[in-house]
């Protein structure tokens, strides 16, 4: 099956050769296209990434098969934020993860991400028990599947950084930062969403 993705794919790319190239927009130079070209670069990495996690579960390899595949874009989410911006991300923002790696000179994500399909015990982030999105260096903090069980843990994740501020003492992420979270449709229909939500809505009116 990834085979013939991966020829259906690499067709598609050869029969965009030689189409007419229209410009949207007004230029914004070479740094732009560079900065466009990484983020794309790790929404590619990110559906590769789905497509070796069902190849080695067909051949009895890998034992995680949720990918990430149309949530590409959380890259470029990835890309307007700071790396010291503290995340708690959905199961299926790989593309988020991989950006947010590259800009912290992480050369490895790929890697470290497929250690866990495996549920190899040398996997950075869960030892082998779960494939998560984690890293403390990257501000990117592990969570579990439960649905929307991380809601509330970045309601509350923002809220210290706000009161570590006030109160002056330490934190573990600058005192402007911004805490993202992303989540599915299914953690939206939750009462554990609805409650995170609430609770997020009273505490920036107080």
């Amino acid at each position: 099956m990834t085979e013939l993705l991966d020829e259906m794919f690499t067709r598609a790319i050869e029969e965009m050769r030689g189409l007419e190239r229209t410009a949207v927009g007004p230029s914004k130079g070479p740094e732009s296209a560079r900065r466009l070209l990484e983020v794309y670069d790790a929404q590619l990495g990110s559906r590769h990434l789905d497509l070796a996690a069902r190849w080695l579960q067909v051949h009895g390899r890998g034992y995680y098969t949720i990918g990430s595949s149309g949530h590409e874009g959380n890259a470029a989410v990835a890309a307007a934020l700071r790396p010291t911006d503290p995340a708690l991300l959905h199961y299926r923002s790989g593309a988020f993860f991989l950006e947010r790696a590259r800009q912290g000179g992480v050369t490895t994500a790929l890697r470290d991400v497929l250690l866990g399909v495996v549920a190899s015990t040398e996997d950075p982030i869960s030892g082998g028990r779960h494939k998560v999105f984690g890293s403390r260096s990257l501000a990117v903090i592990p969570q579990t599947s439960t649905i929307a069980s991380h809601l509330p843990r970045a309601v509350g994740v923002a809220f210290s950084i706000h009161r570590a501020r006030r109160l002056g003492v330490p934190c573990p992420w600058p005192s402007d930062a911004v805490t993202i979270c992303s989540f599915g449709d299914a953690s939206a229909d939750h009462s554990t969403a609805t409650g995170a939500i609430n609770a997020a809505i009273q505490v920036g009116y107080q």
